[in-house]
């Protein structure tokens, strides 16, 4: 068992019992979406850092920080230490909706050159390349970066907790189609490579997009539903929109220093 799938168990142990905080934790960070499309994410990745680093046994956390990404080894949010081994697992917080999902920006473009080269604009059903090109080294680095995404569906108002099994994806590739260029409305969409099982269903894909490219643009993703077969759930549930949280938090901007350290010692018992 692996570093990251020890600290799933754990992270999913922290669940039970009375009302676990976990459901409180994403209800306030879906709530940020009210003030924000973007917001919700960042916030997530502080959220779940605390909420580690307090309720999940035998593991603690560290926020990496928006501006080192470009310094760190891996694409990840947040960094989770085993505390036993001190094993250190890096983890990537993606928050979406229901449907599509960047699993990976793959901010060099590595993997759709590949495709480029090895495929190029036919698709392949040829078992043994198929299993060279997932061999290759920008996907085979794929497998360091750990995916945690937190999805919501905001109209009606649940989530869920779900784990993308990057092994079972690759394994059951038999099939890479390539999906040209097209035009939808004034806008042309960018090629795709799109990775299929044995029968025909959707498992991932690669988009088109260099590192000057908009991130929207590049890297691997998938779909929560047409690949719902390829994903693990951990954790469902609804949420409402935290009101008091919202106030709360436009109170605390326009305040001092010093009053949120005492809102921290009275109500945290939390000291430099």
């Amino acid at each position: 068992m692996s570093s990251f799938d020890k600290f799933l168990t754990k992270f999913v142990e922290s669940f039970s019992g009375k009302d676990p905080m976990i459901f409180s934790v994403l209800g306030n960070v879906f709530s940020m979406r009210i003030i924000g499309n973007k917001t919700h994410g960042d916030l997530a990745e502080i959220a779940l850092t605390e909420y580690i680093n307090q309720f999940v046994d035998d593991f603690t956390a560290k926020h990496t920080g928006k501006e080192k990404f470009r310094a760190k080894e891996f694409e990840e949010d947040i960094r989770i230490t085993e505390t036993a081994t001190k094993k250190e697992i890096p983890v990537s917080i993606k928050t979406y909706g229901f449907g599509p999902l960047q699993l990976s920006t793959n901010k060099d473009g590595s993997m759709f050159s590949l495709l480029q080269k090895e495929i190029g604009k036919r698709g392949i059903n040829d078992i043994a390349k198929i299993r060279e090109i997932l061999d290759s080294k920008c996907f085979e680095d794929f497998g360091a970066v750990n995916v945690l995404p937190l999805i919501y569906n905001e109209k009606e108002m649940k989530f869920k907790v779900i784990v993308f099994d990057l092994q079972k994806a690759y394994s059951s590739v038999k099939k890479i189609k390539f999906l040209p260029p097209r035009k939808i409305g004034r806008k042309k969409t960018f090629p795709i490579y799109k990775f299929f099982d044995n029968k025909d269903n959707y498992i991932f894909e690669v988009r088109y997009g260099d590192a000057k490219a908009n991130a929207l643009q590049r890297g691997m993703w998938t779909h929560t539903e047409n690949a719902e077969s390829f994903f693990k759930e951990l954790l469902a549930g609804g949420y409402k929109i935290n009101e008091p949280l919202i106030t709360l938090i436009a109170k605390i901007l326009v305040s001092r220093k010093d009053t949120h350290e005492k809102i921290l010692q009275q109500f945290f018992n939390f000291s430099k």
